[in-house]
């Protein structure tokens, strides 16, 4: 790993396709600062990323372009298709809930669309873990677009640095599973200078991933849920594609799907981004991406994924039934999900994982998750998207109930066509 003065200057550029207040969250840091000094001023502000304007705290950052075609006008009350009394308490639930955006998307049409937080429709909102979703549909698109010969590739084969290495039997397949290999936060309360908190803060972090991070098991033998192995996807995006993975993340995505874009954290100009965080787009980008998948990989005619992804994501992997091809499963029924895996220390907590306080009313039903009840929820047989951005409730107050928006909309939807809720 290169140590030495690292400058880390973030760019004021303007950005096509999303908007010019994006500018304000690429502030310009010109001291120049060793790779330690980084890593541990870096370390002692995370906490800023919390809460509203939290993304302001990323930098330096790369825009993603997108080419906005106008926001979805929200139906007209007699033409909507969710009761109304339904959509006002999806509503009150999420805006009591720290939510800062809520839309909903029935049958072609945007049912609601509601903004809170000082939040504007074209501001952008922190993806958090949103962003692993995200990146296995680009993973798709750089299929079905020939950069990718097979979910079954050797990673290696677009990171060369791991050919002839004990991670080249790592498949995509096993990236988008969470069954990569890849060590993850196997050890407690290790210092700032450790591996956990460097893969994630330091100005290097893309050596430390393909120079440090040790194996622990073999490739699609186990479940891990793993911002590390989330990271590889980048390394593949740009291998297999020779470009930038804003870049492409821009062309093969925001600008067929006509979405406004914004940007994404880089651990130093010229860098590399995180695969499993770090992503800033405004909430209705995220309802295109999930009208994407809900529509089988099409968009006005256009089939933008493999013809087989969408049965492919959304077959179980063999190591976890709920997580298919970097998406989560509303089925089977738990009380709560965890992500990781269940003899993880990450799950000793009050509160692990994800509540739901009961099933989900559709068996097709799959998710973004992106942590804190931020999701793209998708129901393909009531051709509807919810889309949820914003933070945990505060302390004294319930847990995010996962189930309460989806179920609150399904009985809506089955109100307003005449038939019996559940």
């Amino acid at each position: 790993m290169t140590i030495g003065k690292v400058a880390v200057v973030a760019a004021c550029g303007a950005l096509m396709g999303a908007q010019p207040a994006l500018v304000s969250a690429q502030s310009a840091v010109t001291a120049a600062e060793t790779t330690e000094e980084i890593l541990v001023r870096r370390f002692n502000t995370q906490g800023q990323t919390s809460g509203p304007g939290g993304y302001k705290w990323y930098e330096p950052t790369e825009a993603i372009a997108g080419a906005h075609d106008g926001f979805f006008e929200v139906a007209a009350p007699e033409e909507r298709t969710i009761a109304e009394h339904a959509l006002a308490d999806a509503r009150d639930y999420a805006r009591r809930n720290r939510s800062e955006s809520l839309l909903v998307w029935h049958r072609g049409a945007l049912q609601s669309a509601d903004y809170w937080m000082g939040l504007k429709p074209s501001d952008v909102v922190n993806s958090r873990s949103m962003h692993k979703m995200a990146g296995g549909l680009l993973i798709a698109r750089a299929i079905a677009e020939g950069h990718i010969d097979s979910l079954d590739d050797s990673v290696a084969r677009y990171i060369p640095r791991w050919r002839g290495t004990d991670k080249e039997p790592m498949t995509i397949r096993n990236v988008l599973q969470m069954s990569s290999g890849l060590r993850w936060f196997a050890i407690r309360d290790e210092p700032v200078t450790g591996l956990s908190s460097r893969r994630y803060l330091s100005p290097y972090w893309d050596e430390v991933l393909l120079e440090e991070v040790p194996m622990s098991f073999t490739p699609g033998t186990e479940y891990d849920y793993s911002d590390m192995t989330a990271d590889i996807m980048p390394h593949v995006i740009e291998g297999a594609t020779g470009k930038r993975y804003a870049e492409y993340f821009s062309e093969a995505l925001l600008k067929p799907l006509g979405a406004l874009g914004g940007f994404i954290w880089v651990n130093r100009e010229g860098g590399m981004p995180h695969g499993g965080c770090c992503l800033m787009l405004p909430p209705e980008t995220w309802l295109r991406l999930g009208l994407l998948v809900m529509n089988g990989g099409s968009r006005d005619g256009r089939q933008l994924l493999p013809d087989y992804w969408k049965t492919e994501m959304l077959t179980p992997s063999r190591n976890n039934e709920h997580f298919g091809l970097m998406i989560w499963l509303g089925s089977p029924y738990v009380e709560r999900r965890l992500y990781h895996r269940p003899d993880s220390w990450l799950n000793d907590v009050p509160q692990p994982g994800v509540y739901h306080s009961e099933p989900f009313l559709a068996d097709d039903l799959f998710m973004f998750d992106g942590s804190e009840g931020r999701s793209v929820t998708i129901v393909p047989s009531e051709q509807l998207v919810i889309v949820r951005t914003g933070f945990r409730p505060l302390p004294d107050q319930p847990e995010w109930d996962n189930a309460f928006l989806p179920n609150t909309i399904l009985r809506g939807i089955r109100q307003a066509a005449g038939d019996a809720a559940p």
